[in-house]
Order: structure tokens, then sequence, then C-alpha cells
């Protein structure tokens, strides 16, 4: 008997909805004609965005879970298709949460039991790596958790696939939650309670207040991510069988011309949305509850004054990429309301000069000497970090002076 050839596909980019409806339509062709080999040629392989690397992550999982081979080819060596981890997502264990490097450009494979986890940590690296706007972190730690969790309360599937991305020319956070389950349309008629007629009417059913498709009334998730894009100028899509709804800031749109059927049983779900990182949001507005940030109140003292302990970041205190990461931490929490933060260099025994200009000489420069002196209050540092500090506020200051008076600085 003949050897099976595999049937192939060239994957030339994965930015969004259009590029998952082809793959699926192939790989959906190969398995149905019979096929139990398909390989997927990165050759060329251009532009990766979430809305299209965890959707075919999930795809990838299903027809690997119906026995066939599916493997990626031809990938170059350290591409961005290599590292992002289409063909082997990471599992979202503590172990590999933990691992140094990025969180981000990543697709993630987890389970019920790991989205507290994924979500933390997640969060974590984007307040190092984002100047969040006003209540935009709070609302992205609430939005994130609630999409997470949702694959598990109406999929009828053990793992969803999750992958983030910062575009900071434009200050947006892409990001993206996928499976390979029974569908938003299904899931409301195992529920009982509600029957859309359509995988459109379902999507539009989900994002309405307390409307869940097991029928309590609890169902704010995807309600409170709408409004959440909808207050920030971002973006939403929800894609779910042949469903598609879009919400952007120029409306609403939506229909059943949208394929994302795997087979009768398994509809994949996506949940695509993007923010602007400076633009503010109020969560409880949102939700039509009082606010409450439990990030400002987790650094509050018995004074209720909000104190960053710098040994906590010790391990970066040298490199300008380190500085820049802890200015836009302490940033996220000044855009968040503290009125001042006091850093505490307790333990710090020594700090770089480009960490200390790329971090405190910038925030010096940014707010000017009374600003700065009102918004941080340094406290706790012994005398080779006091004078590198002070130095470079000073030489800020300077550059300041000269540029804003036009006066040529010395050489």
């Amino acid at each position: 008997m003949a050897e099976e050839t595999p049937t192939s596909y060239m994957l030339h980019k994965l930015a969004g909805r259009h590029d998952v409806s082809d793959f699926l339509t192939s790989i959906k062709k190969a398995h149905d004609s019979g096929a139990r080999t398909f390989r997927i040629d990165a050759s060329d392989t251009g532009t990766i965005y979430p809305a299209g690397a965890a959707p075919i992550a999930a795809i990838i999982e299903h027809y690997r879970s119906e026995g066939m081979d599916v493997r990626f080819t031809n990938i170059p060596a350290g591409s961005f298709v290599e590292r992002v981890r289409i063909r082997n997502p990471f599992i979202a264990s503590k172990e590999n949460l933990n691992e140094p490097g990025s969180r981000l450009n990543t697709v993630w494979a987890y389970t019920e039991h790991s989205v507290f986890d994924l979500t933390n940590c997640v969060m974590e690296e984007l307040a190092e790596r984002i100047e969040f706007g006003s209540g935009v972190f709070a609302a992205l730690n609430w939005c994130l958790f609630e999409v997470l969790d949702n694959v598990f309360q109406h999929s009828d599937k053990e793992v969803g696939f999750f992958m983030a991305q910062i575009l900071k020319t434009s200050n947006r956070l892409l990001l993206c939650v996928a499976d390979a389950g029974i569908g938003v349309h299904r899931s409301f008629y195992q529920g009982g309670k509600y029957r859309p007629p359509t995988a459109f009417d379902a999507l539009t059913l989900a994002v309405r207040q307390g409307v869940s498709s097991t029928g309590d009334k609890r169902g704010n998730g995807l309600y409170g991510l709408k409004g959440v894009v909808e207050s920030n100028e971002g973006k939403l899509e929800l894609r779910s069988g042949r469903g598609y709804l879009r919400i952007s800031p120029n409306g609403i749109e939506g229909g059943n011309t949208y394929g994302l059927v795997i087979d009768p049983e398994s509809h994949c779900t996506v949940v695509d949305f993007e923010l602007n990182v400076r633009t503010p949001v109020d969560l409880g507005q949102v939700l039509g509850v009082p606010s409450q940030d439990l990030r400002l109140e987790s650094i509050e003292n018995d004074f209720g004054e909000h104190t960053i302990h710098l040994i906590d970041h010790a391990q970066g205190t040298g490199t300008r990429a380190a500085a820049e990461r802890l200015r836009n931490f302490l940033m996220s929490y000044i855009n968040d309301g503290a009125p001042y933060l006091i850093l505490d260099f307790e333990g710090v025994a020594m700090v770089s000069s480009s960490f200390a200009d790329e971090t405190i000489g910038k925030l010096a420069e940014r707010f000017g000497p009374v600003g700065f002196s009102q918004r941080f209050r340094l406290i706790n540092m012994n005398q080779s970090v006091q004078m590198l500090l002070d130095r470079a506020i000073a030489l800020r200051i300077s550059a300041q002076f000269y540029r804003d008076d036009k006066i040529p600085a010395r050489e």
C-alpha cells in the first residue's frame, strides 16, 4: 500500500478572522477526505496577532485529539512563529508561568485550575511593560479573569488557549481567548432557558447584562467586557460557529456569514478584544457598582500611604530595560489615583547610573522638581544610592531647563 502524501498548507499570516477561516477550511477538507497527516509550511509566515494564533492553536489541538498528525515545517530558526509556539503552546502550569521570559507573544494552553495563576502572571508582566491609564489595569484584570474562566462555564472543553500582545507604537493591547468546544449557540440550548434562533443571536444575547447560557443571573462576564471596551474606545470581536459580532467606535456589526464550524459537535469560539492602554476606564461605572481599587489597597500601609519596596525589584536595578519596566509600574499606580508613592530603598545596596536616570531621572523630568517631590518620596537610601539618584535628578532637570529656555548646555 502506497504511503499517504501529507496535505500541505502554506501559512502566510495569522492576523485575524479571515486567516483562521482559511486555515480551518483547509484542515477540515483534508480531515473529511480521510487524510491523517497535515503539514503547515511556515517558511513564509509573516504577521501574527493573537486573533489568529489562539484560535488556530485551538483548532490544531482539536484535530490532534481526533488522531490527525498535524505538524509545522520549515520554521525559520529564531522566527516569531517559533517563539509564539502555535505548534506546541506553553502549558500554563505554575512552573512554566514562573520561568524567566515574557508571558506575552506566546500562546498558552490553560485549564480551569490555572485561570487564576495565568491571569496574575500576565497582569504582573503587563504592569511592568505598560503605563496604564486610570482604571485600565483594574478593568483589564477583571475582564481577563472573566473571559479565561468563561471557557469552562460554557464550552464543555477542558483546555482553552490564550495570547496577549502589546503594540507599543499605538498604545494598544491585543488579547484573544479561544476554544474548540460546543459553541455559544449550542451552549444556550443546553442551558435550556434561552433558545436563540441563530449563532449571531446567541452572541448578541451573550453580551446582555444578567444573561448566562446556564440560566442563572450571574452572566456579567461578556457584558462587562463589552462595557469596558466601549468605555475605552477599544474593539471587541466575538466569533462562534457561524456567528460573528464586532463592537468598535465605528459601531456594531455582525451576522451569520462567518464560519468556525469544525464539525457538528465542535464550534470554535473566539473572544478577541483590544484596549487603548492610556484611555481611562471606570470599572465600577461599567458594572454599576461602587469602585474599589484593590490594587492600590494592596500597597497601602497603616497610615493610608502607598509604598513600593524597591528590594522587590532588586533583580533589575542595573539596566535601562529593567528601569523602564519599573517606571511603567510606578506610573500605573499614579494614574490609578495614588496621591503619592513612597519608594522604599531599604535593602538596595546599589543601583546603576543608567537605572537611576531611566527611573528617577525621567520621572523628575516628567513632573518637574516640585511635582516630583509631591508625587514621590524616597526613603531609606544608603549614601551611594542617594548620590546616584540626586545626580540623575539634577542632570535631567538641568537638561530640561536648557531645552525650555533654549540656552545651549555647557560641555
